[in-house]
């Protein structure tokens, strides 16, 4: 009698290759652009695919409403996207994940931005984005500081004294050197050069920082008790044995 045929155990299906499977969300609280309900709705469809994508909240300071958002990052790239709603998130999805191809009309770029790709700072709406959420905080409003201080004309004596008082107090506050009097005096002196400059550089200059202050005054404190925390992530990383 012939033997009966065995049964062929189907080969596990394979997962599919993802270009990008990595997404980072803004996230306040109020926020009037729906970036809670694009997170759920990029998991959700994550989920009905069948993708094995992670969709985690980023360091996002703002004051819960703006016209450019949500922003979406892709650590993986380096790069955000804006303006996502909820109902693109499938399409998202299959075309930057599975296919390796950009949305390009919702891509943050912009000519007038000529900043770091991996944060997002808007000086009209007082908004400031960064990559992931464990990056850190004091590096980068001391990055936007430095960035904007190189075209103070130097002729007033708030901007000529002030500017290089606050990248050396920032500085210390990376490297565990600073203390509770040195960050209210970053607090009062950013306050003083929004205000008693002879022109708009000084609030233009300081704006990044006193919105990080502001909102996320609790990260510089953490730098009180030894520099940068350690896991903390940074836009440019010392070298090996270095500090920040």
């Amino acid at each position: 009698m012939p033997a009966r045929p065995r049964a062929l155990t189907p080969a596990p299906a394979t997962p599919p290759r993802l270009w990008v499977s990595r997404y980072t969300v803004c996230t306040r609280p109020g926020c009037s652009q729906g970036c809670r309900e694009l997170a759920g709705a990029l998991k959700q469809q994550a989920r009905r695919l069948g993708l094995e994508v992670e969709v985690e909240p980023t360091l996002s300071l703002c004051r819960s409403r703006c016209r450019g958002g949500p922003y979406v990052g892709m650590p993986q790239l380096g790069l955000f996207y804006a303006g996502l709603r909820p109902e693109e998130a499938a399409e998202l999805l299959a075309e930057t994940s599975l296919q390796g191809r950009m949305l390009f009309h919702r891509l943050y770029l912009s000519p007038r931005v000529v900043t770091d790709s991996r944060l997002v700072w808007d000086k009209e709406e007082h908004l400031l984005v960064l990559l992931e959420a464990d990056y850190c905080l004091v590096e980068a409003a001391g990055y936007l500081l430095d960035f904007h201080a190189a075209a103070s004309c130097g002729k007033c004596f708030p901007c000529r004294l002030g500017v290089p008082r606050l990248q050396a107090i920032l500085r210390r506050l990376m490297a565990g050197e600073s203390d509770q009097a040195e960050l209210a005096e970053l607090e009062r002196l950013a306050r003083l050069l929004a205000r008693d400059t002879y022109c708009e550089f000084g609030p233009k200059v300081t704006a990044p920082l006193r919105l990080a202050l502001e909102r996320g005054g609790d990260l510089f404190q953490r730098h009180l008790e030894g520099g940068c925390p350690p896991g903390e992530l940074h836009l440019f990383p010392p070298p090996p044995g270095g500090r920040p």
